[in-house]
């Protein structure tokens, strides 16, 4: 068990103030971000809850509630508010909680560059049908057409996720990844769409 620095007092795993004495503790890199906010590590998080506990943390930890402690004490005040931050980005979106998970359990990134490309021929082909549609309905404009591809991207988001919450149960890197990757593509061309309603607005 990790004890305190000041008084030695059994600190649990993750704490950054000791319940003894009251003061701040260094932070272990050693942590999850799941760790980091007192979270159970998996990919079903209540959003709610997320909110919560960063903000709870933040208030606790935030940087100007040490401003006259000694500098190694605002040092660790901001490595805590820092991760916390990163915490609360990477675990508040659900493909990005996905990619960490999958991180922590196969070493690697399902999103990185060895493999970040599409290997399997049939989502290849999807991406290519995606694009051709958007190519066709901006080049006319047609706003319709592009509220139903918008609505396509957004049904396909929503049941990639549900499998993916299916499969983490019993991860298997060959079948996450291909859905994480696909995950990443819809984000984009989701993206795309925007864009091109933007340059419509100053065209």
């Amino acid at each position: 068990m990790p004890e305190c620095r000041a008084c030695q007092a059994e600190l649990a795993p993750g704490s950054a103030i000791c319940t003894q004495c009251g003061v701040l503790q260094p932070f272990d890199p050693s942590l999850s971000l799941f760790a980091v906010l007192g979270l159970e590590e998996g990919f079903a998080i209540d959003p709610a809850a997320l909110r919560r506990q960063s903000l709870d943390r933040l208030r606790a930890l935030h940087p100007d509630r040490f401003a006259q402690a000694d500098a190694a004490t605002q040092r660790q005040s901001l490595e805590w508010s820092t991760r916390i931050n990163e915490a609360q980005a990477v675990l508040g979106d659900p493909l990005r909680r996905a990619d960490y998970l999958f991180t922590r359990h196969f070493g690697h990134s399902a999103l990185g560059e060895e493999m970040g490309s599409l290997r399997d021929p049939e989502l290849l082909m999807r991406q290519m049908e995606r694009r051709e549609a958007l190519e066709e309905a901006a080049g006319i404009r047609d706003q319709s057409a592009l509220d139903m591809l918008r609505a396509q991207a957004h049904a396909e988001e929503r049941q990639i996720q549900e499998q993916v919450a299916a499969a983490v149960a019993q991860p298997r890197a060959e079948r996450i990844a291909p859905l994480l990757q696909e995950w990443q593509y819809l984000r984009k061309f989701l993206a795309e769409i925007d864009q091109n309603e933007e340059q419509w607005d100053f065209a």
